[in-house]
């Protein structure tokens, strides 16, 4: 990293004063507007290295710490807002050993501990892009295609990502990064401990030179790339899991030096009406009248997942009793297909289970007393297995006010450990 009191042509003991007038002077001198197109882009990197010195130099705080640490920030770390390309540690060693290390071996000891290594620009990535969107049960039972227009950046094809017209333009090294294409960047991740990282240097376009812009490349403008508008295609295949992604490798931004990222298609499955997806299995809920439950019944009780009407068929004198579920085999999701068809196997396909719910009639439903007499003459009134209870007549007590609750209306109990353990404890007798 350059000496920011070299750059605004000072030294180390100068006053505000000498700073403040030394940087007029340089400020009109390389100052864009007042420079010739061929020096323009020349003048607007020493520009901004002049700003920048004067900006740290000018603020007593960040000078202080830059005469101490080589940066702006109190704790010997860069900030982010500004690139470094310098070792930190050297400032504390001066560049020579202390027992056997140098500066340089301190940075890559703590560089390590943090994690960060040199990223160079033939092992990066550019970034990735991913979409999320909401599909429905429907979509997983059957597949599904999602179609997304895709507007991306691809290395130029005209200047093969030079960014200029022909090899033989004549260019400049890139004042900022000194021709390397990128600057390090150090950053501090804790008190003590600081990490660097290798970025793009914006102002040459990570080439390391400087063109004037009659000599840039016509289609990409010197930027090296230029947009591509495509339509790609995410197969979501059938009985895939209700959260998922699908993955299009290297169809991210292209950038010259670089590995393209992935385009990464998230999808969530949105809750349905009727079914309630369990892996492979689908549950769904059926209320039926008691009628039905005692004689049977043929009804269609739902549009399956793929537009199709289940209809059930309960034969008669078939009873279907509270808390049955009515299994329909291979009727669920599919999974660990390639494609389902007529002749897919149902080993690879789940079940379809409908539970029962029985609405009982209401407290005084019939129209005649002759109806519960019927009822009773027609229904078994007697128990397989019961047990006779037999009380004197006159030590009977007949109840008459009472109500009905629900399992969920019951008291909790807080002698939980009995519960669980199966009994309860009743009065203990002392021994005598």
């Amino acid at each position: 990293m350059e000496d920011l009191y070299e750059i605004l042509e000072v030294t180390s003991s100068a006053t505000d004063v000498e700073i403040k007038k030394a940087y007029r002077k340089l400020a009109l001198k390389y100052h864009p507007d007042k420079a010739s197109e061929e020096d323009r882009e020349e003048n607007e990197v020493q520009f901004k290295k002049i700003s920048f010195a004067y900006e740290v130099l000018i603020d007593e705080e960040k000078r202080q710490n830059y005469d101490l640490y080589g940066t702006t920030d109190s704790n010997g770390g860069a900030p982010g807002d500004y690139d470094f390309t310098g070792n930190p540690f050297e400032q504390f060693y001066g560049g020579g050993n202390y027992n056997g290390y140098g500066g340089n071996d301190f940075y890559d000891f703590f560089n390590g501990m943090n994690g960060a290594q040199s990223n160079r620009h033939d092992d990066r990535r550019t970034d990735d892009a991913v979409l999320n969107v909401e599909i429905t049960l429907e979509d997983l039972y059957i597949g599904k295609v999602i179609r997304s227009k895709s507007t991306r950046n691809i290395i130029c094809k005209q200047c093969k990502g030079t960014g200029v017209k022909s090899a033989s333009v004549v260019s400049k090294t890139c004042g900022i990064c000194h021709g390397e294409g990128h600057t390090r960047k150090i950053r501090r991740v804790a008190p003590g401990f600081v990490a660097q990282e290798y970025v793009d240097c914006t102002t040459c376009n990570a080439t390391g030179k400087i063109y004037r812009k009659k000599d840039r490349c016509k289609m990409c403008k010197g930027e090296r790339v230029c947009e591509e508008t495509k339509i790609l295609e995410f197969n979501i295949r059938e009985g895939s899991p209700s959260e998922g992604e699908v993955v299009k490798k290297g169809e991210s931004d292209q950038y010259p030096g670089k590995i393209p990222g992935d385009i990464i298609l998230k999808y969530t499955c949105k809750k349905h009406d009727i079914f309630e997806r369990k892996e492979g299995g689908l549950y769904m809920n059926l209320k039926i009248p008691l009628a039905d439950a005692l004689t049977g019944f043929s009804k269609v009780v739902a549009t399956h997942l793929d537009g199709r009407g289940i209809k059930v068929e309960i034969p008669k004198g078939k009873v279907i009793r509270p808390g049955d579920y009515l299994k329909l085999k291979g009727e669920g999701m599919p999974h660990n297909v390639e494609k389902r068809t007529w002749f897919s196997s149902n080993q690879s396909v789940g079940d379809l289970y409908i539970k029962v719910d029985i609405e009982f009639p209401k407290d005084n439903w019939y129209l005649e007393k002759n109806d519960l007499l019927t009822i009773r003459n027609i229904l078994p009134t007697h128990l397989k297995e019961t047990t006779e209870v037999s009380v004197p007549e006159s030590n009977v007590q007949v109840f008459t006010d009472f109500s009905i609750v629900q399992s969920s209306d019951l008291p909790e109990y807080t002698n939980s450990n009995d519960e669980r353990n199966g009994h309860q404890e009743g009065p203990q007798c002392t021994q005598q």
